[in-house]
């Protein structure tokens, strides 16, 4: 008998770690696994893009094409406005599941989705930016939210930005995201009104309330990513140095971060608006041909739910 209990306890082992092999195998661990996985799916996504004049916007979406999963329409009007208006109607008319900015100001793709009348946030909706970064350095595609849209975020705007990353980060093949509320120092404070909040939603995660999900702050980008950083200043994080997904505390903090890591280092991203009827790409006018096509891919897999 016990023999039998002996053999089955490595049965289960085994299994067990044949399960997490697979679930290991089947994460997106750089974009190009993600342009793979896209190619994969024999599914064809509807592209609208506003002003594509620039080349680097142009490639990436001649590349897509290319590749079989994507099929553009590109819009030229009169103006800047009237062609962010005409791609909001195809996406509220049901033609269009993606739409994709190029020689345009940002905040006119985002007045025409904003528009009480005629854009494409549902009522009482929240727009949000989310990041995916494939830093060298790091083992596995990083999720950072939010750079760019909401400047000093309430306790229910953070929640918003925990799913929709948390989304985007399992449609990536995480199955069980790693969240940390990223702050200056590891301990809760009154004097930062933000950790109190951090408290809150590390309680509500625990609950159920944003899935099977690993929530821990505050706690420094650092720690957050180097477990050995964890050790040395004996920190006792679910973490473990192993973050899928850094919230930032505000926009500042986000804005400075994405540059920085821009600038100095040799990372691919990908960005996308998010809370919209439709995803929406919104890279920098500057940004390179990879980081369009990066985001376009993120954007169509952003869909698959």
């Amino acid at each position: 008998m016990f023999r039998v209990f002996v053999v089955l306890h490595k049965l289960c082992i085994f299994a067990q770690i044949l399960c997490n092999y697979i679930i290991v195998m089947n994460m997106i661990k750089d974009f190009a696994q993600l342009s793979e996985m896209l190619k994969a799916k024999n599914r064809t996504y509807r592209i609208v893009a506003i002003e594509a004049n620039d080349e680097h916007t142009q490639e990436a979406l001649h590349r897509a094409e290319q590749e079989g999963w994507a099929v553009v329409t590109y819009i030229h009007e009169e103006t800047p406005e009237a062609s962010a208006a005409k791609a909001v109607a195809e996406v509220r008319e049901g033609k269009a599941d993606v739409i994709m900015k190029g020689l345009v100001n940002t905040d006119v793709v985002l007045r025409a989705i904003l528009n009480k009348q005629n854009g494409i946030l549902p009522k009482g909706g929240t727009l949000t930016h989310v990041s995916a970064m494939k830093v060298p350095t790091y083992h596995k595609i990083l999720f950072v939210s939010d750079v760019a849209v909401i400047p000093n975020p309430t306790l229910e705007q953070r929640e918003v930005l925990i799913q929709r990353a948390a989304d985007v980060c399992r449609s990536f093949g995480v199955e069980k995201p790693r969240v940390a509320l990223l702050h200056c120092t590891e301990k809760v404070s009154e004097k930062f009104p933000i950790t109190l909040d951090y408290v809150e939603l590390m309680k509500r995660a625990s609950e159920g309330a944003y899935g099977d999900i690993i929530v821990h702050g505050p706690i420094d980008a650092k720690c957050a990513c180097d477990k050995e950083a964890d050790e040395i200043k004996g920190i006792h994080s679910p973490l473990e140095g192993d973050a899928d997904i850094l919230i930032m505390p505000d926009i500042e903090a986000g804005n400075v971060f994405y540059k920085t890591l821009s600038a100095f280092t040799q990372t691919d991203m990908a960005v996308m608006l998010q809370g919209a009827q439709c995803p929406v790409v919104v890279t920098s006018r500057g940004d390179t041909i990879t980081v369009k096509y990066n985001s376009l891919a993120m954007a169509c897999l952003a869909l698959e739910k």
